[in-house]
C-alpha cells in the first residue's frame, strides 16, 4: 500500500509513477516494425450493467493471471480539507469487507500463492493482484469483496492513520523522495498536484470516518472503476464470473469534480531546503501539456535523449565528461492534468552551482543542437529493449492496458501513440525544446545538508537567465510575424501591415484582477489611469499635447489579467512616437496633482456602476460562484479601498510589475520591421529583470453544491443569472463549450426562441462565458419581468436538460461554429486590437498560433461534444443563481 511519488531515476524504479513518460516505451515500434512482437490477443472491453468497465487481455503462454481494478480518483479530487483521505481510504480498503475479516485478505490471497498491493496517486487508486491462473475466481471474489467499504469504527480508523502517518515519516527520510515533493509543492503551488499524495500530519490528524466515507460514495462508484485482467484467461472465463461477484458494485456516476488548470507560470521559481542528508539533491522542471495533449508524444522522447541512461546527454556532458554530478537522469510526468518535464540529479554539495550551470546549458542547447542519426538510433534501440520489458510480466501488461484506459479512455492506444511518435522528427524535438525550456517556466528544488551554504534563489534565476539568453536569439519570421527574446528576458513581435500608415505598439505585462485581493482591489485600474499623466520629461497637460501633435492616442488599461500601455500612431512619427510611448511606459511619476483627479473619477465610475442591475446581477453571479479567485472582485475596486491608494502605493506596484522577462511589446503597422527591431534592441536590452514573489491563483473548477443569492433594489425589471465554473481558455472544452453558449445564444438560438419568441418570458436571453486563461466560467443572463424569475428559471433549466439529453442538430453547429469564427475576425481588424490580441497571447503562453488553434479547436467540434461538455459541466441541480431585482 503505498502513496506513489514521482522519483524520476535512471533505472526502473518501483515507485517511480512515470519513468521517462512512461508511454514513450512504445516509441520504437516507429524504427524496427516487427522487431516488438505484437500481444497475441489485442485487449477486449467490455461494460457490466453496473457501470463497471472490464478490459481482458488473454496470455495464453502464461500460467498467471493479473487483476487490477483503476479506481479514477486521487489526491487531487480530494477538497482541501480532506487531503489525505484517498490514500486512508486505502488502507482501509485493505483491511477487507466484513466477508474475509479484518485482516485476512493479505493472507487469503497469499494462501492462493498470489500477491497483493495497491497504491494512491494524484488522479487514481488502483488496487492489483497476481495468482496462478487456475485462481480466476477465488481472486475474482477477493477483489470484488475489497471494493465493498468495510465498517470501522473510530479507534480501528485511527489505527490506520497512525499507520500512514509512519508512512510519511519514511518518506521523508528519502532524500529523492523529499525532492521531488518539494519540487512538485513549488512548480504546482495552486494546484492539488502540488500537495503531498499521502497527505501531512495536521490533515491527516482530523481525518474522520464520515470524510473516509463520503469520499468513498462520491468515487467508488461502478462507472468509475476499471477492472483489468491480464494472463491466462479469456474473455468469457472473466465474464462467466464477473456475474456473481461485481454486481453488486454501486452504480451511477462518480461525484463530478472540474480539472483544475494550473495558473501560468511567468517567472522562475526555486526553493531550497536544509535537511540532515550528506548530498545534494537536486530536481528541475518546465511545465508541459497533459498526458493527451499531441505534444506528449515527443516530450517523451526528448526526455529519453536527454537523459534516460549513460549514452543520453546529461550522462554523457555532465555526469561522465565534466563529473558535476553522481546521477542524472530526466523524464516526463503526465497525468490527466497538467504535467511536468522533470530532470533529477545527486550531487556533492561544493559542485551545486557548477552542476546547474552545466545542466541547463544542455537543456537549453537543445533548442538549437541537432539530434544526430546515431543519437536517434540509439534511443530507438533503448526503447525497443524498455517496451519489451514491460511487457515481460501480466502485471506489466496489465499496468499498460489500465494506463492507456485511464489517460486516453482507450486501452489499444498504443497504435494511435506510435502513429504520433512517427511524425516526431529532429525539427520537431528542437520546436519542442523551444517551446517548453524557457526560464521563466523553471521551477527548482534543491535539498542541502544542514549548516551547508546555498546559492540565493535570485542568484538561480539569474544563472538561467544568462544561459537561457546568451547568446540573444536571432529573430524569427513566422506567419508574418517578426519575434524575439531579449537576453533580459522581455518578448518583441512585430507584426507589418502596410494597408494604412498607421501603427500600434502595445505593451503588457500579467497583472489586472488576477493579482489583487479585497486590500489592493482596484489598483491596477487606478494604475493604468495614472500611467498617462506625466513622465520626468513631459508633464500630463505636455504629454497630451505632443501626442496630439503627433496625431496619435497614448492609453492604458488594466483587465482581467493583464496591465497595458497601448499607443498608435502616423508611421511617419515611428521613432518619436515610440521614444515617447517608452517613456511613458517605463518611467511614469504618478504625480498627485493627477492622482486625486483620477481618484475621484474613478469613485464616480464605482457610484454608477451600483446603479445598473444588469452589471449589479454579474457582479453577484461572479461574487457566488467564485469563493477564492479574485474574478469575484470588480476591476475597479471598492471606494475603500480607492479612497486609500497613495502615490507611493502606485508606483511601488508598478515597478513590481514591469520587470522585462515579464513583459510582452507588440508592434503592429505599417512599420519596417527589422528596422524597428533594432530600436527596441537599443532601447530595452539594458533593462534588468527584478525578482518577484508574486504567485497567481489557481482556477476554482469545482461546484458541490446549489448557490443562491438575491439583491433587492429599486428596479422594474429583474435580472438572473444562472451558472457554472467551466474550462479556462485554451483547455480542451473551452471550444465545445463556446460553441453550445453559441447554440443557445443570439437570434436564433434555444434560449431565444424558446424563452423570448414562443413564451415571452424574457426582454433578453442568451448565455456567455468567461474567456479567460486563468478562471473559466458559464452562465446564462435573462432580464425578465419580477414575476416571471421563476417561470424563466424553470425554462432555463429545461434548456439545459435538452443539451444533456440530446444531440444538437448539424444545422445548429454549423451556424454556431460560422458565427464564432466570423466573429474572431471582425474583432481583430484593427491594429491596436491585433496588437492586443498578439501581446496577450504571448504572455499567456498562447502565442501568435492562437487564432490558428482557435479556428480548428471550433471547427472540430462535434455534436457528441456538445453532449459531453453539457453532461460534464451543467448539472441540473448544482449550479449559481444570481438575481437582482425589485
Amino acid at each position: 500500500m503505498r502513496a506513489i511519488l514521482v522519483i524520476p531515476v535512471s533505472t526502473p524504479h518501483p515507485k517511480a509513477t512515470v519513468p521517462v513518460g512512461a508511454l514513450a516505451l512504445l516509441a520504437l515500434w516507429i524504427v524496427l516494425p516487427g522487431s516488438v512482437p505484437a500481444a497475441s490477443h489485442r485487449p477486449e472491453s467490455f461494460v457490466l450493467p453496473n457501470g463497471l468497465r472490464v478490459i481482458t487481455q488473454n496470455d495464453p503462454s502464461s500460467a498467471l493471471v493479473a487483476l487490477q481494478m483503476w479506481v479514477e480518483a486521487g489526491s487531487a479530487q480530494e477538497a482541501p480539507e480532506e487531503a489525505g483521505v484517498a490514500h486512508v481510504l486505502e488502507h482501509v480498503i485493505f483491511r477487507g469487507s466484513s466477508e474475509p475479516g479484518n485482516g485476512k485478505l493479505a493472507s487469503e490471497v497469499e494462501n492462493l500463492g498470489g500477491t497483493i498491493n495497491g497504491y494512491t496517486a494524484h488522479d487514481r487508486t488502483v488496487y492489483h493482484m497476481v495468482l496462478p491462473a487456475f485462481q480466476l475466481q477465488s481472486g475474482l471474489r477477493l477483489l470484488s469483496q475489497m471494493m465493498h467499504l468495510p465498517s470501522l469504527g473510530h479507534a480501528e480508523l485511527r489505527k490506520e492513520v497512525q499507520v500512514v502517518l509512519e508512512e510519511w515519516k519514511q518518506g521523508q527520510d528519502n532524500s529523492r523522495a523529499r525532492v521531488s515533493r518539494e519540487l512538485f509543492k513549488t512548480a504546482y503551488h495552486r494546484h492539488p498536484y502540488g500537495q503531498p499524495v499521502i497527505g501531512t500530519p495536521e490533515n491527516l490528524s482530523g481525518i474522520t470516518w464520515e470524510m473516509v466515507t463520503r469520499f468513498y460514495h462520491r468515487w467508488y462508484t461502478a462507472e468509475n472503476m476499471t477492472l483489468v485482467v491480464a494472463g491466462n484467461a479469456t474473455t468469457d472465463q472473466v465474464r462467466k464470473e464477473l456475474a456473481e461477484h461485481f454486481a453488486s458494485l454501486p452504480s451511477g456516476r462518480a461525484f463530478t469534480r472540474g480539472r483544475l488548470q494550473q495558473p501560468l507560470q511567468t517567472e522562475p521559481r526555486i526553493t531550497i531546503v536544509h535537511a540532515p542528508v550528506r548530498q545534494a539533491h537536486l530536481m528541475l522542471g518546465f511545465p508541459i501539456p497533459r498526458a493527451s495533449e499531441p505534444e506528449g508524444p515527443g516530450l517523451d522522447f526528448l526526455a529519453f535523449i536527454l537523459g534516460r541512461g549513460e549514452s543520453s546527454r546529461l550522462a554523457q556532458k555532465v555526469k561522465i565528461a565534466e563529473g558535476h554530478v553522481n546521477s542524472i537522469s530526466a523524464s516526463t510526468f503526465t497525468p490527466k492534468g497538467p504535467g511536468l518535464f522533470l530532470i533529477q540529479a545527486q550531487l556533492e554539495v561544493e559542485k551545486t552551482q557548477e552542476a546547474l550551470k552545466a545542466i541547463l546549458k544542455e537543456v537549453f542547447r537543445l533548442r538549437e543542437a541537432e539530434v544526430s542519426p546515431a543519437e536517434l538510433s540509439r534511443a530507438h534501440v533503448n526503447f525497443v529493449r524498455t517496451f519489451v520489458e514491460s511487457r515481460e510480466t501480466v502485471q506489466g501488461q496489465a499496468s499498460q492496458i489500465g494506463r492507456f484506459q485511464a489517460l486516453f479512455g482507450d486501452p489499444n492506444y498504443e497504435q494511435t501513440y506510435l502513429e504520433a511518435i512517427r511524425r516526431v522528427d529532429v525539427e520537431k524535438l528542437k520546436s519542442l525544446a523551444r517551446t517548453f525550456f524557457r526560464t521563466d517556466r523553471l521551477s527548482v528544488s534543491l535539498l542541502l545538508p544542514e549548516n551547508s551554504e546555498s546559492p540565493k534563489p535570485e542568484e538561480i534565476a539569474g544563472l538561467s537567465r544568462s544561459l537561457d539568453g546568451s547568446p540573444a536569439p536571432a529573430a524569427q519570421r513566422e506567419n508574418g510575424i517578426l519575434k524575439t527574446t531579449l537576453p533580459n528576458g522581455l518578448k518583441i513581435l512585430i507584426r507589418e501591415d502596410r494597408r494604412l500608415p498607421l501603427f500600434t505598439v502595445h505593451a503588457g505585462v500579467i497583472g489586472g484582477l488576477l493579482l489583487e485581493n479585497e486590500t489592493n482591489n482596484g489598483i491596477h485600474n487606478f494604475i493604468a489611469a495614472m500611467l498617462t499623466q506625466g513622465n520626468p520629461r513631459r508633464s500630463s497637460a505636455e504629454l497630451v499635447h505632443e501626442v496630439e501633435q503627433l496625431g496619435g492616442m497614448l492609453n492604458g488599461s488594466a483587465g482581467n489579467y493583464t496591465l497595458s500601455l497601448t499607443g498608435t500612431f502616423p508611421s511617419q512619427h515611428v521613432e518619436k512616437g515610440l521614444k515617447i510611448f517608452l517613456e511613458t511606459l517605463l518611467h511614469p511619476i504618478f504625480p498627485e496633482s493627477e492622482l486625486e483627479k483620477k481618484r475621484q473619477e474613478i469613485l464616480a465610475r464605482i457610484k454608477n456602476r451600483d446603479e445598473r442591475p444588469r452589471a449589479q446581477a454579474f457582479r453577484l453571479f461572479y461574487r457566488t460562484l467564485l469563493r477564492h479567485h479574485p474574478y469575484r472582485l470588480h476591476p475597479a475596486g471598492e471606494r475603500e479601498a480607492v479612497l486609500g491608494f497613495r502615490r507611493e502605493d502606485l508606483a511601488a506596484h508598478y515597478q513590481a510589475l514591469i520587470s522585462p522577462e515579464r513583459m510582452v511589446l507588440t508592434v503592429v503597422g505599417d512599420v519596417d520591421g527589422e528596422t524597428l527591431l533594432k530600436q527596441l534592441r537599443s532601447e530595452l536590452s539594458t533593462l534588468s529583470p527584478t525578482p518577484s514573489s508574486r504567485s497567481l491563483p489557481s482556477a476554482e473548477a469545482e461546484l458541490s453544491e446549489q448557490r443562491v443569492e438575491k439583491k433587492t433594489g429599486k428596479f422594474k425589471q429583474a435580472h438572473l443569472v444562472l451558472g457554472y465554473p467551466g474550462p479556462a481558455k485554451g483547455e480542451a472544452d473551452y471550444f465545445a463549450l463556446k460553441v453550445l453558449e453559441v447554440i443557445l445564444s443570439r437570434i436564433g438560438g434555444r434560449l431565444f426562441v424558446e424563452l423570448r419568441d414562443r413564451q415571452g418570458l424574457a426582454y433578453s436571453v442568451g448565455a456567455f462565458s468567461l474567456d479567460d486563461p486563468f478562471q473559466g466560467a458559464f452562465g446564462i443572463l435573462a432580464a425578465t419581468d419580477p414575476e416571471n424569475i421563476e417561470k424563466i428559471k424553470d425554462g432555463i433549466v429545461r434548456e439545459i436538460q435538452r443539451l444533456r439529453e440530446e444531440e444538437c442538430t448539424e444545422a445548429e453547429l454549423a451556424r454556431a461554429k460560422n458565427y464564432l469564427i466570423g466573429n474572431y475576425l471582425i474583432a481583430r481588424q484593427t491594429n491596436a486590437a491585433k496588437a492586443a490580441d498578439l501581446t496577450a497571447n504571448e504572455l499567456v503562453g498562447f502565442g501568435p498560433e492562437f487564432p490558428e488553434r482557435y479556428r480548428e479547436g471550433i471547427e472540430k467540434v462535434s455534436a457528441g461534444d456538445i453532449l459531453r461538455v453539457a453532461r460534464q459541466y451543467l448539472a441540473l441541480d448544482r449550479y449559481v443563481l444570481a438575481i437582482v431585482g425589485p
